[in-house]
């Protein structure tokens, strides 16, 4: 026989089920918001790899006012004499900043204008690629003397889960005067992909206190440090 008490029971339980999901609401998007925080990113200062862009874009996300377009290299005489006292990687940042920041078609350079760190106060180098107008990796250069400095901070961006491979004894040299320098290598790579949220591409990060075994001779200072983000994959 039918009793109105079962629609009152039917209701009572859909009511129930309907209030414990209205609940939850706030809940789960609360641990979709936590693990967005928690995916590693592949941008710096918000630029990412997998995006697309163009130099206008890129330097003014970077906010760079000033750059030159296709800006003329010294010639040749002149590099050959610094690539003879320095070697060929110190005599083209030597070159870069002479020029300062400058784009072409597929890249970007710009050797001064960007900080990072604790109040921004690290002056760093940051060296882009886009060919096809997509941005397939960022280079950042700092000086070595702050690599203690910012190591707990690119954990904070990027996470804490680097796999690690150390030289104990890398020798640097000084082509200038020939001096020699001992120093213990330690190249750090990212042990998860980062990911573009928007895009959905990867990347893989690395990044080594010394880059090269040759001193460096622009106002970065005599050892620089790198941080790479590389795309390693396109969203297809």
């Amino acid at each position: 026989m039918w009793s109105p008490n079962i629609f009152r029971v039917q209701n009572s339980h859909q009511f129930s089920n309907s209030s414990m999901a209205f609940r939850l609401l706030p809940f789960v998007a609360s641990l979709i918001a936590s693990h967005a925080l928690a995916a590693t990113p592949c941008d710096f200062k918000g630029v990412s790899v997998g995006d697309k862009t163009t130099p206008p874009t890129l330097m003014n996300a970077l906010g760079i006012k000033e750059y030159k377009m296709n800006p003329v290299r010294p010639d040749s005489d002149t590099h050959f004499e610094l690539v003879k006292r320095f070697g060929a990687i110190a005599a083209g940042e030597i070159q870069d900043w002479n020029i300062g920041p400058a784009c072409d078609a597929i890249s970007c350079r710009i050797p001064f204008g960007i900080s990072m760190g604790n109040g921004n106060s690290i002056p760093v180098s940051v060296y882009l690629s886009f060919p096809e107008g997509v941005i397939t990796e960022i280079d950042i250069t700092f000086s070595q003397a702050y690599w203690d400095e910012l190591r707990p901070i690119t954990d904070m961006k990027y996470g804490e889960a680097w796999s690690t491979e150390r030289d104990p004894s890398l020798l640097i040299t000084d082509l200038d005067n020939e001096k020699t320098f001992i120093v213990e290598l330690l190249h750090l790579t990212h042990q998860i992909n980062g990911t573009n949220p928007k895009t959905l591409d990867t990347c893989q990060i690395w990044m080594t206190n010394y880059d090269s075994v040759f001193t460096h001779h622009d106002p970065l200072g005599a050892f620089h440090s790198i941080l790479v983000i590389k795309l390693i994959s396109r969203n297809l």
